[in-house]
This record gives structure tokens, sequence and C-alpha cells, in this order.
């Protein structure tokens, strides 16, 4: 699937949203989109990776393979963004922003349940397309995971144009405050790219794992389409992984190395599924921050995911 039209869905969407900001109709309808377009695409891609048989041979490696790239991929984030936050000052702001975004925790905070959803999902593709799919169907398969994926676009860019808090934020608060995502950026590419290179992978493709941050629906469909089988589900696993350790590293890292440096692990989770948690364990100043980081890097995947993929 060129990648061309999507972007152009992808702009398109946001700019519908950002001119229809306050239009509930509008944001449900992403919603709904964002929601069901990626069941119907993750359940594509388990049904494709149930169908290959050198892939379901292949998933112990995989497995491994995936943990070791999560890790390299969380650890670099850790190191560039403790790094650089010694050049930041503490963030004190108003209540009118704290509270503008803890609303947006009591909407978000259905993540984790989606993330269940979303394994039930695959592993259920997988064993259809292991069991009763036979090889006719891949290139229909292929076909639904990319026009679904437009699909995806459209809805994805919606949600994140209607979310011009974000960008009244990063004005009120200073453009140092994308230096965060940047960093965690930066940290999550090179840590993949290490481990990869020791993996005996290719550059271009660790680093377009890496540049999932932890979104592990969205750049494991696209490596699908763009790329293949294989690495679409590494890229799944492997940021599937990043969440799930980071839920468990955030409460030991805030003690250790600052609330700032604990965004790190959660990638572009900190707008939804780990955003609750660093506001416990990082107080309320550190709830904007970690917004803002998981909005910036949401944005991105969509451009950064194939840009490295084809450098």
């Amino acid at each position: 699937m060129d990648l061309g039209p999507m972007l152009a869905i992808l702009l398109a969407g946001f700019l519908l949203g950002f001119w229809q900001e306050n239009n509930l109709k509008i944001k449900r309808l992403a919603q709904y989109i964002v929601h069901f377009g990626l069941l119907i695409l993750i359940a594509a891609m388990g049904a494709r990776i149930g169908a290959d048989p050198e892939i379901i041979s292949d998933l112990g490696r995989i497995g491994l393979q995936s943990f070791l790239l999560a890790l390299g991929g969380i650890a670099g984030s850790v190191i560039c963004l403790y790094l650089f936050s010694f050049y930041l000052k503490a963030l004190n702001r108003t209540g009118e922003s704290e509270s503008s975004i803890n609303h947006q925790i009591s909407e978000e905070n259905g993540g984790l349940k989606l993330t269940g959803i979303i394994l039930l999902v695959v592993v259920g593709g997988g064993i259809i397309g292991r069991l009763f799919l036979p090889a006719d169907y891949l290139p229909l398969l292929t076909s639904l995971t990319g026009y679904s994926l437009m699909v995806l676009f459209l809805g994805v860019g919606i949600d994140i144009g209607q979310r011009r808090a974000v960008f009244r934020h990063i004005k009120k608060l200073g453009w140092r405050i994308i230096a965060i995502p940047l960093m965690v950026a930066l940290g999550s590419i090179i840590g993949t790219v290490m481990v990869g290179t020791v993996l005996g992978m290719l550059r271009n493709e660790s680093a377009a794992i890496g540049a999932g941050f932890g979104w592990y629906s969205l750049s494991a469909v696209l490596l699908t389409d763009l790329h293949s089988v294989e690495l679409g589900s590494l890229a799944f696993l492997t940021n599937i992984i990043r969440e799930m350790v980071a839920l468990l590293i955030i409460p030991l890292l805030a003690p250790l190395l600052g609330s700032i440096t604990a965004i790190a692990p959660g990638g572009a989770t900190t707008m939804d599924v780990t955003l609750p948690l660093l506001k416990k364990v990082g107080g309320e100043e550190i709830v904007i921050p970690a917004f803002i980081n998981g909005a910036v890097l949401t944005a991105l995947v969509p451009f950064l995911v194939p840009f490295l993929l084809n450098f």
C-alpha cells in the first residue's frame, strides 16, 4: 500500500479534528473508527501470523528478540531523558492546566482494558488463520489490512487534531517541553538499533520497531503492511512488552531517577495507559509533561515508522 494516500488521509483527519475541536459527534466517530478499526486490523494481522507456518515455528525466537528490543528501547529512553533532566527546571503550573489534562485521564483510562481485548483478538485471529484459512486467503487479508489502515488513519488524525489543548499547553509552557518526547524518541530508536545490531537485524528495521514507542497496534500493522508479517509480529510483541515493562518499572524509576525520567519507559502510552500511574508516583506536576510526551510521540509514529524503515 502506497504511504502517500495514508498520510494524506491522516492530514485530512487532523484538519477535520482541529476544525471541529468541540464536536462530540466527530469525537465519538473518531473513537469508534480507531477502536473498531484496530480490532479489524489486529484480527487480520493475527490471521496472517497464524496462516504463516514459518512465523509460527519461529515464535520462540521472535519472543526473545522482542523482549530484548523492548529493554533496549526503554534503556535508551531512560538514559537520554535522565541526562537531559539535569537541564530541566521543575514544571509548576496553574490548576487550570492540570484540571484539563486530568479530565483527559478519566477519559483515557480504558487503555488497559483495550490492551487485553487486542491481545485476545490477535490470538483469536491467529487461531483462525492457523486452523481455518487456506493460503488462498492471504492476499485478501493483505488488502483488508491496507484499506482498513487508511480508515484507521482518518480516525487517528481526527483524534490528534481535536487535542488542541496539547498545543495550547505547549505554547504556555514553552517549546522546551517538546524536548522531553524528542529525548524519549531518540533514546528509544538508538536503544533498539543497538540491540538489533547485536541480534543481527538491519538497522532500518530495528529503528522502525523502536519508533513504535509502545504503540504496538499501529506500528505493528504499519510494518506488516509496508514490510512483512514477521517484522510486524516483532514490532507488536516488542511494543506490547514495552508497555508491560513500563507499568512495572515506573514506580521504581520515579524515586531513583526523578519523576521526569519516569516518563521515558511509557513512550506513547504516557497520554493514556501509564498516565494515571505517573500521576500517582510523580505527583500533579508530572501530568502535563507526561501527557504532552505521549501526544507528541503518538503523532510521530505514523511518520517515523515508514521513514526509518525506508531510510
